[in-house]
């Protein structure tokens, strides 16, 4: 029974998974969500995404603009995050471009992280939720696998951020 028991486990850490990132109505990747806070006006929210979007060091944020989404002011950036790929011996990096979008509200904002393209070392663009047909897959699962991953830290970072920790 044991020796199943190893065996069966063994065998689930070898199949390679697919993290599951969120997909909108059309088949995209796309993170969305709306967070209540309790007792946060939306300027004192719109402060806080404004300063979430002066850390370079989480995005490499190539623009930062205030939006204005269905009749509200809204923080907006657009910029890629750099992803290992674990490839041959020195492996690879690609860049993944995304969209991110803050829209304070009363007692709380609602975000959403999309369009997420992959530009890789060679050149090559293509949207996240399509693997190319030159990578392999066990290349294409651990970049989206890694993505949402980072991604998920991101995430949680914005969180604390515009609840006010530090």
């Amino acid at each position: 029974m044991k020796k199943q028991l190893l065996f069966s486990f063994l065998l689930l850490l070898a199949v390679p998974m697919m993290a599951q990132i969120p997909r909108n109505g059309g088949g995209h990747f796309e993170y969305a969500h709306t967070i209540t806070i309790d007792n946060s006006p939306a300027s004192i929210l719109q402060q806080r995404a404004k300063k979430f979007f002066s850390r370079p060091m989480l995005v490499h944020w190539d623009s930062t603009y205030a939006a204005n989404m269905d009749g509200r002011s809204a923080s907006a950036g657009d910029g890629y995050i750099e992803i290992g790929i674990t490839s041959g011996m020195f492996g690879s990096r690609a860049k993944v471009g995304l969209q991110y979008v803050i829209v304070p509200v009363d007692n709380g904002y609602q975000y959403s992280i999309r369009q997420l393209t992959v530009r890789n070392d060679n050149g090559e663009v293509f949207p996240l939720e399509e693997k190319p047909q030159q990578m392999k897959h066990k290349h294409y699962d651990q970049l989206v696998n890694r993505t949402h991953r980072y991604l998920q830290r991101l995430i949680g970072y914005m969180k604390r951020e515009m609840n006010g920790f530090q």
